[in-house]
């Protein structure tokens, strides 16, 4: 089987194809917050790597709102036009480390951090949002290594790393297919929208 994964999740963005358990092609880009339409190119750069794909795989977050809207709206509309199967994981279980089980964290905005704990490439427990302060206590008493993903503001003594395409193409063959109508990408709260300002008469 070929598979064909994205992952835009963070700004360490990337695309890889995997085909008989073996990575066959990989690419990692830069994807700054709103520029996850950089993958356009990337995959026309690869067309012939993953012409041919039956599955494509993509990373739902947490992360980037844009980067997860592009890239779930690129593997749904995929599946829906050529009949690929369509799978999905959470970023954080697809972190490029050697541990089978960590915690990871990330920047959740709004003074927030989410936190998952990760146990053979599956979620253990509910991804959650804590308070400096709470994440801190959270990782002083965690019995497993915990990374960052990007940057955290206070906690740059933690360990990086961030989710791999790579990872995902490799995983995507144990992921049960999903109905590309009822997928999307995990938010953790509403997204920040600035509302226009009113207009003057």
């Amino acid at each position: 089987m070929k598979t064909l994964a994205i992952e835009l999740s963070s700004a360490a963005a990337g695309v890889a194809v995997a085909t008989e358990g073996k990575i066959t092609a990989l690419c990692r880009f830069e994807a700054p917050r709103g520029r996850g339409a950089e993958v356009f190119s990337v995959l026309a750069g690869m067309r012939s790597a993953w012409q041919g794909a039956e599955r494509v795989a993509v990373g739902i977050g947490p992360g980037s709102y844009n980067g997860l809207r592009v890239a779930c709206a690129l593997a749904g509309s995929w599946q829906m036009a050529l009949g690929v199967e369509l799978v999905a994981a959470p970023s954080c279980c697809l972190l490029d480390v050697a541990e089978t089980a960590y915690f990871a964290a990330g920047d959740a905005r709004g003074g927030r951090i989410w936190s998952a704990r990760v146990e053979q490439r599956g979620l253990g427990g509910e991804i959650v949002l804590l308070t400096p302060d709470q994440f801190r206590r959270q990782a002083e008493a965690a019995d497993l290594p915990v990374y960052r993903v990007g940057d955290l503001p206070g906690f740059a003594s933690l360990p990086a790393a961030g989710p791999e395409a790579g990872v995902l193409a490799l995983l995507a063959p144990r992921l049960v297919p999903v109905d590309p109508l009822r997928f999307g990408p995990i938010y953790l709260k509403p997204p920040h929208i600035t509302p226009p300002r009113p207009v003057r008469p």
